[in-house]
């Protein structure tokens, strides 16, 4: 009868094979979990279109970033540049009404509130701000629950907030 000793090409061979065999069906698996993955991130990735009604009759809080404009303090050189940040809070009401009021960092106070417009075409979201700065400022958003953020290319802009229910700037409309 004929043993081989631990360690023998018999014995490693039998051990790798059995390896092997358990590293193909890991892969497998691996493939298998990669594909469904895959298939869930690219359905998640895409959230549903942007509808009007979500925006209606709700208070956008945010910040935004945008172009600073020329001869703005702050600006680098004459022809602008940087991106001056903008905290707005707007009740959008029906018919592309808004409420909007913007932090003026000069008088360390929000803005009266003003009346602007807003608007949703497709994806792309528009309100105006009283502040001096491009006008208006838009962005493609997506909605995530109370979430809302985009970009815009132009000008640039990027939109950062949340929507809350009703009107929460106070004054009436």
């Amino acid at each position: 009868m004929c043993v081989s000793p631990v360690g023998s090409s018999t014995l490693a061979g039998g051990v790798n094979g059995g390896l092997g065999e358990t590293m193909k069906r890991a892969g497998k698996v691996l493939v298998a979990l990669w594909f469904v993955a895959g298939a869930g991130g690219a359905a998640a990735a895409e959230p549903p279109p942007v509808s009007a009604s979500q925006l209606t009759g709700n208070t956008l809080s945010a910040v935004a970033f945008v172009p600073r404009p020329a001869g703005m303090p702050g600006a680098n050189g004459p022809n602008g540049g940087e991106l001056l940040r903008v905290m707005l809070q707007a009740y959008l009401g029906a018919g592309g009404e808004a409420l909007v009021r913007a932090w003026d960092p000069s008088r360390d106070a929000y803005t009266a509130p003003a009346e602007r417009r807003w608007s949703l075409t497709g994806s792309t979201f528009c309100v105006g701000v009283p502040l001096v700065g491009p006008q208006p400022i838009c962005a493609d958003i997506h909605i995530w629950g109370p979430r809302i953020a985009g970009v815009g290319a132009k000008p640039y802009a990027m939109l950062d907030g949340d929507l809350q229910p009703g009107n929460a700037i106070g004054a009436s409309r």
